[in-house]
């Protein structure tokens, strides 16, 4: 390996870690805004939280049943006694949803 191949191999490195860089530096993050991440169907992408300060303009936006209430235990709305409750109806309705099959009940003995 010459030292003209050594030298044109790191001015490859910094050209690629540099255009990495700026790539993050400059790329729209997920802020909720026009670039943010779509709401997906459901009552819950549509529930509006409190914002935290009256100033905010924009209020926070929960995405899934445990988003919201895992918001609003950290607000202070829900006490965790309501929280764990509120979960654990969660649970039973994800069971009955959409069961969870144990290793031994897969194949066609388990229906």
């Amino acid at each position: 390996m010459s030292a003209e191949d050594v030298i044109e191999m790191l001015l490859s490195v910094l050209i690629a870690g540099l255009v990495a860089a700026l790539a993050l530096t400059f790329w729209p993050g997920r802020r909720g805004g026009p670039s943010g991440p779509a709401a997906g169907p459901g009552p819950v992408s549509a529930v509006l939280l409190p914002a935290e300060q009256p100033a905010t303009p924009a209020p926070r936006r929960a995405n899934t049943a445990e988003g919201l209430l895992s918001s609003r235990l950290i607000d202070g709305v829900l006490s965790p006694g309501q929280y764990h409750s509120a979960m654990a109806c969660l649970a039973v309705r994800e069971e009955a949803r959409n069961p969870m099959r144990l290793p031994g009940e897969i194949g066609p003995s388990a229906d």
